[in-house]
């Protein structure tokens, strides 16, 4: 077989080797040209999608779906046994999120009807995939998640159907649910990792979270989520929000994050969690006080502050894993950890606390973002290409 027959069977050879480049890739290419838009250096976008619109929907639906589909794909065979998607099967799913991505570009100039089935069946094809491994070893657990996947890959079609016009339906209030529903896989997922990988690195911090935390979490955030798709009033969304805050923070803090602060790889994910207080307690103060940007900047902290820095984090600690390298704390991670929380920190924080130019803020934490993205991309691009190492 020749060397580049070989490194395709190297890629199609796990999930994680498919989806995370593919995220990272996006993640890169889309916030450059939002910013390239925003600025006016672009004006290029045949989407059905408004510009604001279009840039929510693909970093949503496209850059964190593949990075959870990535980190399902190979989290799922170690909870079952049972493998997910590999080669051909799982180069069609890739290739089929790629053209989710090219058709909701150009769908403005396309079939009507293409961008909807060719974007939204990628989402509910990719969920068979965990499906079976879950219901095959009783994995009872987990069944949560193609439940709350399927809502999720429901979302993505409502925005469809809302800028096509089939139904009236606001799509900022649909943007802002498909957010906090990341959240709340963060919340879940992170709650289950984040105290685990602490308490199993360092099992003199001794961790003791009270099981409340989880279900009112859950909740909380559930309920603020249904709220913005109601369009419930300022006083409800707020009072939900600031009890989501308290939670979060509580849970937060019962893993003592601070205490492994020299370990970047670990530190990352407690930091990471951490934004998302911060989003919940911006949301509340916006609501009670009728200010008008810390919507956004809520957002922005769960976007670019909890999924950037899990996302980073969480893709580095499993290429290295399961491509048999050490979980070292390399400076190129360090670097790329820091400038994502640099980024999070412009873009939902700073402006709340200077009148310092606006756009000029949006360009930095762009800019930062990119070179996040960027540095990850430049340290596993060539282990994606390369077999697992055995010891």
């Amino acid at each position: 077989m020749s060397q580049s027959g070989t490194k395709i069977n190297v890629v199609l050879s796990a999930g994680f080797r498919v989806f995370f480049p593919l995220a990272v890739l996006s993640a890169i290419i889309l916030l450059s040209y939002w910013v390239l838009l925003i600025t006016g250096m672009a004006e290029f976008l045949p989407s059905r999608f408004s510009p604001a619109s279009w840039h929510q929907h693909e970093m949503i639906f496209g850059t964190v779906v593949a990075v959870i589909i990535g980190f399902l794909y190979t989290a799922v065979p170690n909870w079952t046994g049972q493998p997910t998607p590999t080669g051909l099967k799982l180069a069609g799913l890739g290739l089929l999120w790629i053209l989710g991505r090219v058709t909701v570009f150009f769908s403005a100039e396309l079939p009507v009807w293409l961008p909807l089935i060719v974007d939204g069946i990628f989402l509910p094809l990719a969920i068979l995939g965990i499906v079976g491994a879950l219901v095959k070893v009783g994995n009872k657990r987990n069944y949560f998640l193609p439940a709350v996947l399927m809502f999720f890959a429901a979302l993505n079609i409502t925005s469809h159907l809302a800028v096509m016009g089939w139904i009236d339906f606001e799509v900022r209030q649909l943007f802002l649910a498909a957010t906090l529903f990341i959240v709340f896989l963060m919340n879940v997922i992170g709650g289950r990792i984040i105290p685990s990988f602490t308490g199993n690195k360092y099992p003199a911090i001794k961790i003791s979270t009270s099981a409340i935390f989880l279900p009112l979490s859950v909740l909380s955030i559930f309920s603020l989520a249904v709220a913005f798709l109601v369009d419930a009033g300022n006083m409800v969304i707020g009072v939900i929000a600031a009890i989501a805050g308290l939670v979060t923070l509580c849970r937060f803090l019962s893993w003592k994050g601070w205490k492994v602060a020299h370990d970047p790889l670990l530190f990352i994910l407690h930091l990471g969690y951490f934004w998302i207080p911060v989003g919940f307690f911006l949301i509340a103060y916006g609501s009670l006080t009728d200010a008008a940007a810390p919507l956004s900047h809520a957002m922005h902290a769960f976007t670019v502050g909890a999924v950037g820095s899990l996302t980073l984090g969480v893709m580095s600690r499993a290429t290295l894993g399961h491509s048999g390298l050490l979980l070292d704390n390399e400076k190129t991670l360090t670097v790329m950890f820091v400038f994502i929380n640099l980024a999070a920190v412009s873009r939902a924080l700073l402006p709340l606390f200077t009148d310092a130019n606006y756009m000029g803020i949006l360009h930095g934490a762009g800019i930062l973002w990119i070179l996040a993205y960027g540095l990850f991309l430049v340290r596993f691009l060539k282990i994606f290409f390369t077999p697992k190492k055995l010891f």
